[in-house]
């Protein structure tokens, strides 16, 4: 769907969601049954939208809690809970599951109520868990729980419930492989943020703020139909080393700047993504052009490496260490421990449902723990350094598709030299 441009809603093109269901339910009973489990409590908004197809909510209501969970049986019919408005709607659209009401047995309604009504609502929620369990003739049987939440594992194991943590492992596995339908919401999310780049480029001159760009970016990824719930706009000083407290700030771009954009965390039907593009505010100076080759390179070498069957230590294998790299200059790499606080740079990690799935790319536990790729997973790779004066930085960062055979990049913003922008 994303290269061919098909309308959302034609025959030929639109997203087949009763398909892409079917698919993620055989992958996820296919683990069940190694883990021995006969159903599976869902409390994570993720696993709820890959086992019943309910769409996600953007992540900062989700993180309320209490309001959205499943039950999915090994045979059957999956049950999706929700808040009473939410669940009547989702009953007229979502043919292939069960929708009940739910109740707020943890998260905040329930956090945000008396002591003595907390453990009621819990114990609540744990009959109507069991109930349906029983309905379903699993109640005597190895439970799995994607989350341990101790007022609900208490409240369950009250009812005599064999609930076991490794329903979160088996539904973790089963989503690390994508399913056809899977594949083209990245591809699709991925030409989404394409376009949130052409945004900036259009907006990005002297005097305008790194908010103001945002705005004007994020409007665009809403205006297409993504969840927003991440991303930065750096520019200038705050290139390097970056300040991860803020998305956006009242900063001015100056001709001469360096401006970077990562669109982490934007939602494309629950998919999630992480593309990153450094900018010039006018032409690029020597130095700017040396640093941004030498980053480039390295991600263009790793993913040379990226096919089914390669491990993560084979991608990052020839990235540079952290100490050499950052140990003369900020945020200053010395020693053992400050080479375990840069997982946020020169790394990868797993895509789909949220944001950080297997498997991790980063020197210092890839290299004694690899992890091998497999085919129809998503992953994104980014690298980056400071100019030689670490007044700025440079970053890179593509989404990508590991195929039998090798590799698909799904973010495609020129990225073998540094975009100039022009001043006026």
């Amino acid at each position: 769907m994303g290269e061919w441009g098909f309308n959302e809603d034609s025959p030929l093109g639109r997203i087949d969601f009763e398909r892409m269901l079917k698919d993620k339910q055989a992958r996820a009973r296919e683990k069940m049954k190694q883990y021995g489990l006969s159903a599976v409590i869902c409390l994570t908004e993720a696993n709820v939208e890959y086992t019943t197809n309910i769409p996600a909510i953007f992540p900062g209501a989700a993180a309320i809690g209490g309001n959205r969970y499943a039950i999915f049986p090994l045979e059957g019919t999956p049950v999706g809970f929700e808040e009473c408005q939410t669940a009547f709607v989702l009953k007229h659209h979502l043919p292939n599951i069960r929708m009940e009401y739910s109740i707020t047995g943890w998260g905040g309604p329930n956090a945000a109520s008396a002591k003595e009504a907390q453990i009621y609502l819990a114990d609540s929620f744990a009959d109507q868990i069991y109930s349906l369990l029983k309905e379903m003739k699993v109640e005597n049987e190895k439970i799995g729980i994607d989350t341990s939440i101790p007022i609900i594992l208490d409240a369950l194991n009250k009812k005599g419930l064999d609930v076991s943590p490794e329903g979160g492992q088996a539904l973790f596995e089963s989503r690390s492989v994508k399913t056809p339908m899977e594949l083209e919401c990245m591809r699709d999310l991925a030409s989404i943020v394409d376009g949130c780049f052409a945004t900036l480029v259009r907006n990005l001159r002297p005097g305008i703020t790194e908010r103001e760009i945002f705005a004007k970016c994020i409007g665009y990824a809403i205006e297409n139909g993504l969840t927003t719930s991440g991303g930065f706009i750096v520019s200038g000083a705050h290139t390097w080393p970056k300040d991860n407290t803020a998305q956006a700030t009242g900063r001015r771009i100056r001709p001469g700047d360096l401006v970077y954009a990562d669109f982490f965390n934007f939602g494309f039907f629950g998919y999630r993504s992480c593309y990153y593009r450094t900018f010039s505010v006018g032409p690029a100076s020597k130095e700017v052009k040396e640093t941004y080759a030498r980053v480039y390179n390295w991600l263009d070498e790793a993913e040379k490496s990226v096919k089914a069957g390669a491990t993560t230590a084979d991608v990052v294998g020839n990235w540079p260490d952290e100490t050499s790299l950052w140990g003369d200059k900020p945020p200053y790499i010395r020693s053992h421990n400050d080479t375990l606080s840069t997982f946020w740079m020169n790394m990868g990690h797993g895509l789909g449902l949220s944001l950080y799935e297997p498997p991790f790319f980063w020197r210092p536990t890839a290299l004694k723990w690899p992890q091998k790729l497999e085919a129809n997973t998503a992953i994104a790779l980014e690298t980056l350094d400071c100019t030689p004066d670490a007044k700025s930085g440079v970053r890179i960062e593509d989404m990508i598709l590991v195929t039998e055979s090798g590799h698909e990049v799904i973010s495609k913003w020129p990225r073998e030299e540094i975009t100039e922008v022009p001043l006026y």
